[in-house]
């Protein structure tokens, strides 16, 4: 977890916004620290040296995985010079495959963002990454805009079955984490099959098999390095697996396997909702962030 600097945790300024977007009004909310007396607006340029930007899942808002994730995503505005954007998707959900024809374009959605905050803040650099649904529109986002962001991050969700990749891909390498639960009955570990493993004769791809489809895709030809995260006693059943995908001159991929885990946002600040299933003590969702991307260190 990224460290204070200080001993005193600075308030946090939670303002919520509106963009145009293709004529369409988009929303989304904005958690920075609050400036010190004298340090002039939030906003500035020099508050802010990045952004995660944070994508529900559906029937969510950004609010809603907010307080789901258990506010922990805020401790890097507490703790460091970051901006966590949470956007609300049309209808509580994000169009992760179908273009045109009245849907909506969330590609477009999040391509203006990022433009918004790097004029606002210079070039800073743009971490995107998503729950579930919001993990599906991440996977969209690294083959169509990839050059929008310096990395990504998914949890729970995998690649779509064959054929649902039915966009463009402009296959630039870009660093991505996974974290996926085993035990995650709504985006199975071992493949998309549906709800309780229903619906669907053939399941998609797995976990792993997405880990290593990104792996492959950033040129990384080098075997995965496995290692078992160390065991807290809270985490009871839990445990946590890391599966590495690393080479000189390549960008890693990262795959946290939360082995008897659910479809959950590990956090250490909220217990996750019981139908959904276990989470795990031996990971959280921010300690992955942080040791995959030092630029939302501050």
């Amino acid at each position: 977890m990224p460290e204070n600097r200080s001993s005193t945790k600075p308030e946090l300024l939670a303002t919520d916004h509106r963009i145009m977007v293709g004529g369409t009004e988009r929303t989304y909310s904005q958690v920075t620290a609050a400036p010190s007396r004298g340090q002039g607006n939030p906003n500035d340029a020099t508050e802010i040296s990045a952004v995660l930007i944070f994508l529900h899942g559906s029937s969510q808002t950004g609010q809603k995985v907010r307080a789901f994730s258990g506010n922990s995503l805020d401790e890097l505005a507490e703790s460091s010079r970051v901006a966590v954007v949470y956007p609300n998707g049309l209808k509580k959900l994000w169009n992760h495959t179908r273009s045109g024809g009245g849907a909506a374009d969330d590609v477009a959605f999040m391509a203006a963002l990022v433009d918004h905050f790097r004029r606002q803040h210079r070039d800073i650099p743009v971490i995107v990454s998503g729950y579930s649904n919001g993990g599906q529109l991440v996977i969209r986002l690294i083959h169509e805009i990839p050059e929008k962001f310096d990395g990504a991050a998914i949890f729970s969700a995998t690649l779509p079955r064959a054929g649902g990749l039915a966009f463009a891909d402009k296959m630039l390498p870009l660093p991505v984490v996974m974290m996926h639960g085993t035990r995650d009955l709504v985006v199975p570990y071992r493949g998309d099959a549906g709800f309780l493993g229903l619906g669907f004769r053939n399941r998609g791809p797995s976990a792993p098999e997405t880990a290593q489809y990104f792996a492959a895709r950033n040129g990384i030809t080098a075997p995965p390095r496995e290692s078992r995260l160390p065991h807290r006693a809270e985490s009871g059943r839990t445990s946590v697996t890391l599966t590495s995908y690393e080479q000189a001159g390549r960008d890693p991929v990262k795959l946290y396997t939360v082995v008897g885990g659910g479809h959950v946002v590990p956090n250490r600040h909220k217990k996750p909702i019981f139908v959904l299933g276990r989470s795990t003590q031996d990971i959280s969702a921010i300690d992955a962030l942080v040791e995959a991307f030092p630029a939302l260190r501050g």
